[in-house]
């Protein structure tokens, strides 16, 4: 659940004031200037290409002028999403959200853990707090431990104080020992499928035609920690009013051979798919590089 290249490069005194903006600058300002930030991205090269990138591989090529539109809404969406997570804690704003399909999560949490894969989709950010609130479930979400350790320590007080419990991964094998046990006790753990770990290992799966690599250690953790794996994607209506939908959960034996693995990243990649198509100028996916399986 990293930001986009150019925020996620921020250091932690920028992060400290777009906090303040966001928690005490106008109500208005949270809402409406998130185009204009959106336009702003749109002028670095690099931002543009990939989400031009991204639009192509659902839609193919289209004309210019209609690529470049869709690229604006999508760093406005980006700019919207990554705004009213910060500003979540105000008190004059209120989260809607409306659940589909909460029954497949709540199934899979009485028969044991669940590994929740989720995508840099709508409002990732806020993703595990909807979860923890909404499912009641003992929730915590799953990233890379960044290499700026103050600015990583300010945006996990943040997360912290609004009940977002963030469990950080790093090179080392043994850091899933905790994850595990906490499957094991029922709980839920969200991690990105669309943004493979430096250290991580890659599943190559097949998106709107085009390969594509997810990361193998969901399937892996759901596999060891008994768990159910459920695709879980967040869409943004509005002003902080979202979508949760929940899909079907996907189930992996105890010591899946490499085919079994794959078709079940294959099958993720699709509840991926579907949703994205229905959402494309809601997928912000810029990777740091291309990777290799």
């Amino acid at each position: 659940m990293s930001e986009v290249t150019a925020p996620r490069r921020e250091s932690a005194l920028l992060r400290r004031m777009a906090h303040w903006g966001a928690m005490r600058g106008p109500r208005a300002f949270v809402r409406y200037s998130p185009a204009a930030i959106g336009a702003a991205f749109l002028a670095a090269p690099d931002v543009r290409r990939q989400v031009v990138g991204n639009l192509r591989r659902i839609h193919g090529l289209r004309p210019a002028w209609r690529e470049q539109l869709d690229a604006l809404e999508t760093l406005s969406n980006y700019a919207s999403c990554f705004a009213e997570a910060i500003a979540s804690g105000r008190s004059d704003v209120q989260l809607r959200l409306h659940h589909r399909h909460p029954e497949r999560m709540h199934d899979s949490l009485r028969a044991g853990g669940v590994v929740a894969v989720t995508a840099h989709v709508g409002p990732w950010e806020l993703t595990g707090q909807m979860l923890r609130t909404k499912v009641e479930a003992d929730a915590v979400v799953v990233m890379e431990r960044e290499a700026n350790a103050e600015a990583l320590a300010f945006q996990d007080r943040i997360r912290d104080e609004r009940g977002m419990r963030v469990f950080h991964i790093g090179d080392h094998p043994t850091d899933a020992i905790p994850l595990i046990a906490h499957l094991r006790e029922g709980g839920l753990a969200a991690m990105q499928l669309d943004r493979i770990p430096p250290s991580g290992r890659a599943l190559e799966v097949s998106l709107f035609g085009q390969p594509f690599q997810v990361p193998e250690g969901p399937f892996r953790l759901a596999s060891i920690g008994e768990a159910a794996l459920v695709p879980v994607f967040t869409r943004r209506l509005g002003f902080f009013d979202y979508e949760l939908e929940v899909s079907e959960p996907i189930r992996l034996s105890r010591r899946p051979k490499p085919e079994e693995l794959l078709a079940a990243a294959q099958t993720a990649a699709h509840a991926m798919q579907d949703f994205v198509a229905r959402s494309p100028t809601q997928w912000f996916h810029f990777p740091r590089s291309e990777r290799r399986s």
